[in-house]
């Protein structure tokens, strides 16, 4: 009997697991978790396997949407219609001058652009959709280097110098705390 190597015993392993989903007495919320978990197992190991992540943004974009397809069928539709929408440039902007702040006080760039995507997920934001990285916060840093070379729009432009101007004006000892704390990138707790 042929060894498979450990690189296709996984994809099959996962693939095994997602045959079983098809069964008729297994519950259709635990068959799309279980695919979603399946196909990340699957991308993991293209990935792995040198598969540029350009080829795999379409494995991506349907594990999103399997994720995304959850959280709306187990009731958060109705009551946060704003949870996995993807993000308005005007909400990038705001994260990217976050980014910078952070930058500013001392953190890496890659730390800082993983902090504000927890942030933003956690507030139920999506990362961006456009970026050749499976990671959101390289895609957010992709968008903020688009930004910082113009290539985005002007009311994008024109809410980053806005927003970085409100941080500029808090104390210079307050501004990371108050930025973080006080939700100041999101525009939802902004009074209208």
């Amino acid at each position: 009997m042929e060894t498979l190597s450990p690189s296709v015993d996984r994809i099959g392993a996962a693939l095994r697991a997602l045959r079983r989903t098809h069964v008729p007495e297994v519950d259709r919320e635990d068959a799309i978790s279980l695919g979603a978990k399946c196909l990340r197992v699957i991308i993991a190991q293209l990935a792995d396997e040198g598969v540029p992540p350009e080829d795999l943004q379409p494995l991506v974009a349907l594990e999103a949407s399997l994720v995304q397809f959850m959280a709306q069928t187990s009731g958060e539709g109705a009551a946060n219609r704003r949870k996995q929408r993807p993000p308005s440039e005007i909400l990038l902007a705001r994260g990217a001058a976050v980014i910078d702040l952070l930058v500013k006080a001392g953190s890496d760039e890659g730390e800082a652009a993983q902090l504000v995507m927890r942030r933003l997920m956690t507030a139920g934001v999506p990362p961006p959709k456009q970026g050749g990285d499976a990671r959101g916060w390289r895609r957010l840093l992709e968008w903020r280097t688009a930004l910082g070379h113009g290539l985005v729009s002007g009311e994008a432009l024109l809410e980053y110098q806005d927003f970085s101007r409100q941080v500029e004006a808090i104390p210079a000892n307050e501004r990371v705390k108050r930025v973080l704390d006080d939700h100041l990138w999101d525009r939802r707790s902004k009074p209208r």
